[in-house]
């Protein structure tokens, strides 16, 4: 069957069934999970002979929509609002967020055109600073990730939130300015991909802290972190396992031992972000993902 066709049909799957099962029933969460992943493990073998990157995009798909069935499942879980099937639907397949928050209650006038603009600009400076690396052909990877993320994380999701805002929902930025943080745990809870510190802090730390602790439950979320990334990033490209797993293990032991207060932890958190940073993307996912991404912009090849 085709792949594609097996990821939208899963993916639709796990968020129409958080909504059928979750609205009723509560299921341990080692099932949960387990129900989760069990779609990725198709998908995964369905797409084993496509290119890297087809496969990534598949993967993550279905990786994301078994992170809202997750997600779903605590918030029901902890007392959560049922989310009507608009908004549900809304929340499940038009946003990247993880927080059900937002779509509980009315709609109300909300600023949004300060999103729109710094969206708009950022979109335009990744992909022109894109072009330039693939006219050029560079291939560092943290210059080629910093203009990915600018057209992405920073454009394109930003316009995505001020769509949502201008609607009514009290949606918040994703990625915020990494320039002006703190340290670690200012940086990875309060900065870098919200959406994922909201999924993690909700079904991950909350649940391991009531057991284990602060300190635990924080470096817990770091190991899950490392494994999903593979899932994410190694396992497309079937190498290099383990680096993305190191990474956070890395940040983790960081964000758990740091001294917040003055300069200090901001200026450590950023150099060890470009030390580490090759261990996240190895080299064969380089290769295989981001550099065809950059030379689709080759215009020079053209």
């Amino acid at each position: 069957m085709n792949p594609f066709l097996v990821t939208l049909l899963l993916g639709v799957l796990l968020v129409v069934f958080a909504k059928l099962i979750f609205d009723r029933c509560e299921f341990r969460r080692p099932i949960v999970w387990l129900l989760a992943l069990i779609p990725y493990g198709v998908v995964h073998l369905a797409s084993i002979d496509l290119a890297p990157f087809y496969r990534m995009v598949l993967l993550c798909s279905v990786l994301m929509a078994g992170m809202k069935w997750v997600v779903y499942s605590e918030w029901r879980r902890n007392g959560g609002a049922i989310l009507n099937w608009s908004r549900w639907f809304c929340f499940g397949f038009l946003w990247f967020g993880m927080e059900p928050m937002a779509w509980v209650g009315k709609r109300r006038a909300l600023e949004w055109k300060r999103d729109a603009y710094w969206g708009l600009g950022c979109c335009v400076v990744g992909v022109l600073a894109l072009v330039l690396m693939a006219g050029i052909h560079v291939s560092a990877v943290i210059p080629l990730f910093i203009a990915m993320s600018l057209g992405f994380h920073y454009g394109a999701l930003r316009l995505l939130t001020a769509f949502w805002r201008l609607q009514g929902r009290p949606v918040r930025a994703l990625f915020r300015n990494p320039l002006v943080t703190q340290g670690f745990a200012d940086f990875w809870g309060n900065r870098w991909n919200l959406a994922y510190s909201q999924m993690m802090a909700r079904a991950v730390k909350r649940p391991l802290q009531r057991k284990f602790g602060r300190r635990a439950a924080l470096f817990g979320v770091f190991i899950i972190s490392g494994v999903l990334h593979e899932l994410a990033i190694t396992v497309p490209v079937q190498a290099g396992y383990g680096l993305p797993t190191c990474f956070f293990l890395l940040q983790g032991t960081f964000t758990v031992f740091e001294n917040r207060g003055g300069i200090w932890p901001g200026i450590l958190c950023g150099a060890s972000l470009l030390v580490t940073f090759p261990l996240l993307f190895p080299i064969a996912f380089v290769e295989a993902v981001i550099i065809p991404v950059r030379d689709v912009l080759n215009f020079t090849q053209l």
